[in-house]
């Protein structure tokens, strides 16, 4: 189905501007009691001591410095979502978790339906007490990073729990907030995984009746302790073609079960309100403010047109110490220009079922539609006739369920045309 420029209308600037006054907000908790083989976010193992307490303290006075800092470089009056990630945001005391809602709210309008998650390890919360807490002040979503259900392989994945630790969790969460409020990490590809025990692993997470399941195939980055395993030849993962088919088979059965994907690694059980309405906020191009060490902003400045990228400090101390000194720890700020936004739009969205919108697009590039950039393009005329792109009735350009399962594998060759066309109609980037 083709359909002509005349399709979309202008995008107005109240669009953009009303835009400009909603966000979405992160909060990185850097500590973790264990540094899993496989990890390569920014994290820290924090060691008990008397000197914890101030620790933490310390981290919660940066916390609220720097969001009261940041949110003042903006115009932003209403924060759709919230989230606490790290690291393991479940270490972090509960008042400090409390406190800094409260400081978001103080300063900005949080809706009394706004997304409000938090990370949970299994070995960090002492079950349903921690949890109820967390209900009490405002957390209405958890996310629990169950990662395996087998000792062996949390024992080679650094995980400092047990299987039997993570079910518990899972069990005492959905208690508390109820199975459209508690999602679950996965990883395949694990050491010693088998396509069949993948499927038990499943069948048994599913049997607790989450509404929201998350799966990440295991990628070791280089500089990671399991990175190194695999070079050494001491731990080995599943080839290419069994990890395909492992993907292959959550589809189906989480198809059975009655799950939708709505992200090539993010599924909600149909007909449940489970989808995360914050992650759906980067997918879609929202502004979102990073709080924290090594935390990523896309927001516009007070006043500015262009959207700024920003990355903080990444070290806890260094960035303590910025905060203190600063009000913030920005270590990185650059305007970003049309072409990068539409970039990461594309990059996002096409992850996602509902692909790239036109109302979305239509925002940053008022000018040339969806169908003017990539109509006809060659290689996009490929994708479509290979069955991995389509133009959906609301005129967005989606990947088909085959185009979602080689996405990664896809979209550079729709990003060169992105640019091209940029070059071609020598549009400023």
């Amino acid at each position: 189905m083709r359909f002509s420029s005349k399709f979309f209308s202008p995008c107005s600037t109240d669009i953009l501007e009303n835009l400009k006054t909603e966000a979405t907000m992160y909060f990185h908790w850097p500590f973790c009691k264990n540094i899993c083989t496989f990890c390569s976010f920014n994290k820290y193992k924090k060691v008990e001591n008397s000197f914890s307490k101030i620790i933490d303290e310390r981290m919660e006075k940066c916390l609220i410095k720097e969001t009261e800092t940041i949110l003042g470089f903006t115009g932003i009056k209403k924060i759709n979502s919230i989230y606490f990630g790290g690291g393991t945001p479940s270490l972090a005391p509960t008042t400090t978790i409390s406190r800094i809602i409260n400081c978001v709210k103080q300063l900005t309008n949080v809706d009394e339906q706004a997304e409000i998650t938090i990370e949970c390890n299994p070995s960090s919360l002492s079950m349903t007490k921690t949890l109820e807490e967390y209900f009490k002040f405002g957390i209405n979503r958890v996310s629990v990073g169950v990662q395996s259900l087998d000792d062996g392989t949390l024992k080679v994945l650094g995980r400092d729990h047990s299987a039997n630790d993570s079910v518990m969790l899972l069990k005492s969460a959905l208690d508390v907030f109820g199975s459209d409020a508690v999602s679950v990490d996965l990883l395949f590809r694990k050491p010693g995984d088998t396509i069949q025990s993948w499927k038990n692993e499943l069948n048994e997470i599913l049997s607790y009746k989450p509404h929201h399941i998350s799966l990440y195939e295991l990628t070791p980055e280089r500089g990671t302790p399991l990175f190194r395993q695999l070079q050494s030849g001491t731990v080995v993962l599943p080839n290419e073609d069994d990890a395909a088919s492992m993907y292959i088979l959550a589809l189906e059965l989480l198809k059975e079960y009655g799950f939708e994907r709505y992200e090539i690694s993010n599924f909600a059980r149909a007909g449940s309100c489970a989808q995360s309405s914050h992650n759906m906020s980067y997918w879609n191009g929202t502004q979102y403010v990073g709080i924290g060490p090594g935390a990523h902003s896309r927001f516009f400045p007070l006043g500015a047109n262009s959207r700024e990228s920003r990355v903080q400090a990444l070290d806890p101390k260094s960035w303590q110490d910025l905060v203190e000194r600063n009000g913030h720890a920005t270590r990185l700020c650059r305007q970003q220009s049309q072409i990068d936004v539409l970039s990461e739009l594309v990059a996002t969205s096409l992850r996602t079922t509902k692909g790239i919108q036109p109302k979305r697009w239509l925002i940053f590039q008022p000018e040339y539609s969806l169908v003017d950039v990539f109509e006809q393009a060659p290689s996009i005329q490929m994708l479509f006739l290979s069955g991995n792109l389509q133009w959906s009735v609301d005129g967005s350009l989606q990947a088909t369920e085959k185009g979602l399962n080689v996405v990664d594998s896809i979209l550079p060759n729709i990003l060169t045309v992105l640019n091209e066309f940029y070059e071609t109609n020598k549009l400023k980037v």
